[in-house]
């Protein structure tokens, strides 16, 4: 039967506070379908909220559709200025990291921001983020090239457009 769900998950979260109360989380997604004899892969990072610290949670956006190879975990961090910035791997062809910002915690998210895409293999990803007293961000994540061939830890720093 096409269309048919076969198993879905939610995993891997990453979390900031926005207020007393108020948690955002996203988490890494995953739905596998089956398409005739072939089980396909959808693989997207979404967005929730909770107002009582955690007790109860509400789906809040949907962050971004990364492509098949089982997704890829996001690093989420609340920037100075208040805004949230998503980071995670991007497993489709150009293989890379991205990120997308949000001046309404969570609810909307802006265009992509590609970070790099260069990678040799969808094998990268699994970004931690944090910013610098400097404002800059700092993105570290495992990634290979064509140029260095071998799995390594790498980093990015960049800036966030202002407001």
């Amino acid at each position: 039967m096409t269309g048919e769900p076969l198993a879905s998950r939610s995993v891997m979260p990453s979390t900031v506070q926005c207020a007393r109360d108020h948690l955002v989380s996203v988490l890494r997604r995953r739905r596998d379908v089956r398409d005739g004899e072939i089980a396909r892969p959808t693989c997207w990072i979404d967005a929730y909220h909770s107002r009582d610290n955690g007790l109860t949670w509400d789906f809040l956006s949907k962050v971004a559709d990364i492509e098949g190879n089982n997704g890829n975990p996001p690093s989420l961090a609340r920037l100075q200025d208040g805004r949230l910035c998503a980071a995670y791997g991007y497993r489709g062809a150009p293989f890379g990291l991205r990120a997308r910002l949000s001046d309404d915690e969570g609810l909307t998210w802006g265009e992509e921001i590609i970070l790099r895409e260069d990678g040799r293999t969808w094998d990268l990803g699994y970004p931690r983020m944090i910013q610098r007293p400097d404002g800059k961000l700092v993105t570290v994540y495992y990634h290979t090239t064509a140029e260095d061939p071998e799995q390594h830890i790498a980093a990015t720093i960049w800036e966030a457009d202002n407001k």
